[in-house]
């Protein structure tokens, strides 16, 4: 399977567009990603190609004319929570370029070629391409693949990934399975080593059914005569061959796979990585604003993946979708957030988190942290209860 990510072109037609494109690819082969994992679509084809459950980010082109077409697919992206991003070529002149649909969200003006790198990164940041925290959890059985466990999170700390390996990542006197779960809350990937033994373990049973429940990438790298495991929902499989092994031995715990194998592994849990934070954050502003509708509350999507909403006074309050556990650079990124964003009137931020699986102690940092810093949080399981306070 082939992780795809929509990029959707509506509106009018726009001289840079295959710049911004050319811009883009670029960058996406810089990040390890094939060509192949994007996937254009524009009102040609956005019939028989979109998939409103992919990672999309849609760039909807401004009219000098005040001519606005698509709007039926723009209606569509909408309702979807897709992210869309008004492109004017100049903001001064928003209100009339770009149609009523988008008139909360903010703009981007796209004036010269010097604005494309920009516009791309903007892109990057919407697809969760670009978040520097990269962390990944490996599971598998101990008595079938240890070796290669251990191969795995040493090649993966040296490309720059935060892997939890049970043996190397719990310290002692930490209750084991309150972090083994936090860990997986706060994780992208799962790398799962899919060995004939691998469901008859409580533990890794376990481990595949928290991964489902948290709608995190697994990447099941699968032993050669072994198959599939089917109860993987957002899965990639890698099926090995022993020729993949060195030595071409792979039933002893002490197998251990070949360069070109590790390596090749290591990339797909690059693209795998990217649709799997997406995925996730995606679920969390669906909810959001879900529950925001069945309150009658009107929220609106931003292009930087935040949401608006408004309080009952008029002013607006930021929402911060954010996957696994608040750190300090998520804070300290939200405070820049609103420090670019002030001409809106922001009267307070908020990250939104799903705090199941955190451990308690974590939980009762971030609660004490709303008491003294300008960022509060909110758990998606208390969302509605929220809304209906503003």
């Amino acid at each position: 399977m082939t992780t795809k990510y929509q990029i959707i072109k509506l509106g009018a037609d726009n001289p840079f567009y295959k710049e911004t494109l050319d811009t883009l690819y670029h960058h996406i082969e810089e990040l390890g990603l094939a060509k192949e994992s994007i996937l254009e679509i524009d009102e040609n084809n956005f019939k028989t190609e979109y998939k409103g459950n992919a990672p999309t980010f849609c760039l909807y082109f401004g009219s000098n004319t005040g001519t606005f077409k698509n709007i039926d697919l723009l209606k569509i992206l909408i309702k979807d929570a897709n992210l869309i991003l008004p492109v004017a070529s100049d903001l001064e002149k928003f209100s009339s370029q770009i149609p009523k649909e988008l008139e909360n969200v903010n703009g981007f003006e796209l004036a010269t070629s010097n604005d494309i790198e920009k516009l791309v990164s903007c892109i990057l940041e919407g697809l969760s391409l670009l978040r520097l925290s990269r962390r990944l959890f490996i599971s598998y059985k101990r008595d079938e693949s240890s070796t290669v466990a251990i191969q795995l999170f040493e090649q993966l700390e040296k490309n720059g990934f935060d892997v939890f390996l049970d043996t190397h990542s719990i310290r002692p006197g930490e209750p084991f399975q309150e972090e083994l779960w936090h860990r997986m809350a706060d994780t992208d990937v799962v790398v799962l080593l899919n060995t004939p033994g691998f469901l008859n373990s409580n533990w890794t049973t376990q481990e595949l059914a928290k991964a489902n429940s948290m709608s995190i990438g697994i990447l099941q790298v699968i032993w050669p005569s072994h198959k599939l495991e089917r109860d993987a929902e957002l899965s990639i499989p890698l099926q090995l061959s022993d020729s993949d092994f060195g030595n071409k031995i792979f039933k002893k715990p002490t197998s251990y796979l070949s360069p070109n194998t590790i390596s090749y592994i290591i990339s797909q849990v690059e693209s795998l990585r990217a649709r799997s934070l997406a995925s996730r954050q995606d679920n969390i502003i669906t909810e959001f604003i879900a529950s925001s509708n069945r309150v009658g509350k009107k929220a609106d999507l931003q292009s930087e993946k935040f949401i608006t909403i408004k309080r009952s006074d008029g002013k607006e309050l930021v929402i911060i979708p954010t996957v696994g556990v608040p750190q300090a650079f998520t804070y300290n990124q939200s405070e820049e957030l609103v420090a670019r964003i002030k001409s809106k009137n922001v009267a307070g931020a908020f990250l939104l988190f799903d705090h199941r699986n955190i451990r308690e102690k974590w939980i009762k940092h971030l609660d004490w942290l709303d008491n003294y810093l300008p960022v509060k949080t909110i758990k998606i399981v208390k969302v509605e209860e929220w809304l209906k306070t503003i």
